[in-house]
């Protein structure tokens, strides 16, 4: 179930643009969260720059230990497509799609 909806615009062709920033306390490392992207595109996790996770699916996980730092969900699309992102407070597996 979502627990929150965005909507995107993409500015720029082929560029990596920020739909959502993450941060959880080191207390609560087991935590994570899923993003689903409508229409699909190709969507990556960061954390100072670096990239923990990509997809090409349309989902993506993230959280955990890695959230005690600010974790960064990027998507690629086309100027001007809009995109519509879901975020969940549980991870999506490959079973659920």
């Amino acid at each position: 179930m979502a627990t929150h909806y965005k909507a995107h615009t993409f500015r720029a062709d082929d560029s990596w643009e920020t739909i959502d920033t993450y941060w959880s306390s080191p207390l609560s490392y087991w935590s994570q969260k899923s993003m689903r992207i409508e229409p699909p595109v190709p969507l990556r996790v960061t954390v100072f720059g670096r990239v923990l996770e990509e997809s090409s699916a349309g989902w993506i996980n993230y959280g955990g230990l890695w959230a005690m730092f600010v974790q960064v969900v990027q998507a690629r699309g086309r100027a001007g497509q809009r995109v519509r992102a879901e975020i969940s407070d549980e991870t999506v597996s490959e079973d659920e799609l």
